[in-house]
């Protein structure tokens, strides 16, 4: 038994040795397998204008978006703004500071109440015929035209009634409270004498002068329902118009008003008096003229 386990054991041994052999002839193998090949290739130096490891990482530039100059499109739907001009609104603006540029007030007379007239219009919509009217004869500005609601609280109850029904009283006291010039007053009601009977709103129109009530313009249009913007736009540019064409011509027939008088301006004080007016010498008392006695006749012829 003891000499069967020697043997085992030195079988064990040379096994052993023999691998131990074997990986080192593979390792030997191997060194003498790489003395052969050719040199590694050297590492390639980066250019001037190349990126090089060592440097800052720099974030790449978007490219130009030429679709950036181009607006999106809007997210509103915008009404065209009118901006065209009446053809007699030159003339009018050029009468109007020639007369001294007198201040001008728009009363649209209606119905109060928020119930609808016989032709379905409530007073919002005479309301904004009376903005759209002013906006016409405003010319962009240039004539002074008072805010019909300032007017409505400057005049009194019985003043708002009157213009109201489309009368003037006292056109003088209307002038002072509202240091105005010119009324135009506009009695807008619905009728049913056009058409087939359907009613409209007929716009009668007048502008005078609040001192002395002389008639200057005169105008009239039947504004067919609905009235809804456009056809308000087109209505009452025509009675514009027709207004500052009439005004236009009153005016420069009328000619400019007097200048106010003013007293005579005070002589300066450096200023020396002026001589006093030579005294009149007394007139000499009138003297018969003197008269020759005839010579006395010689007495001795």
């Amino acid at each position: 038994m003891a000499s069967g386990k020697n043997e085992e054991v030195g079988v064990r041994g040379i096994a052993s040795g023999v691998t131990i052999g074997l990986l080192g002839m593979w390792g030997l193998c191997g060194c003498g397998s790489d003395r052969g090949s050719p040199p590694p290739a050297p590492a390639r130096v980066p250019g001037m204008n190349e990126r090089r490891g060592y440097e800052p990482w720099q974030l790449p530039r978007p490219l130009a978006n030429h679709s950036a100059d181009e607006l999106p499109p809007p997210p509103y739907q915008d009404v065209p703004v009118v901006s065209q001009e009446a053809p007699e609104q030159q003339a009018f603006v050029d009468a109007y500071q020639h007369v001294g540029r007198p201040r001008i007030v728009v009363w649209v007379a209606r119905p109060a109440g928020a119930w609808y007239d016989e032709a379905g219009v409530r007073e919002i919509d005479y309301a904004a015929m009376e903005n759209i009217l002013i906006d016409w004869l405003s010319a962009g500005g240039r004539v002074a035209i008072i805010s019909p609601e300032a007017a409505r609280q400057a005049l009194n109850d019985q003043q708002v009634r009157e213009l109201q029904a489309g009368q003037v009283q006292n056109g003088a006291a209307v002038a002072e409270r509202l240091r105005a010039d010119v009324l135009v007053l506009v009695r807008a009601e619905a009728t049913r004498q056009v058409g087939q009977g359907v009613p409209e709103v007929r716009m009668v129109a007048d502008a005078s002068n609040l001192k002395g009530g002389e008639s200057l313009a005169r105008a009239v249009v039947d504004v067919p329902p609905p009235l809804e913007k456009t056809r308000l736009n087109n209505y009452t540019r025509f009675v514009a118009r027709k207004l500052m064409r009439d005004m236009t011509g009153a005016w420069n027939e009328f000619g400019a008003p007097p200048p106010p008088e003013t007293a005579p301006a005070p002589p300066p004080e450096s200023a020396a008096p002026p001589p006093p007016p030579p005294a009149e010498q007394p007139a000499a008392p009138a003297t018969e003229p003197a008269t020759t006695a005839p010579a006395p006749a010689d007495q001795n012829k």
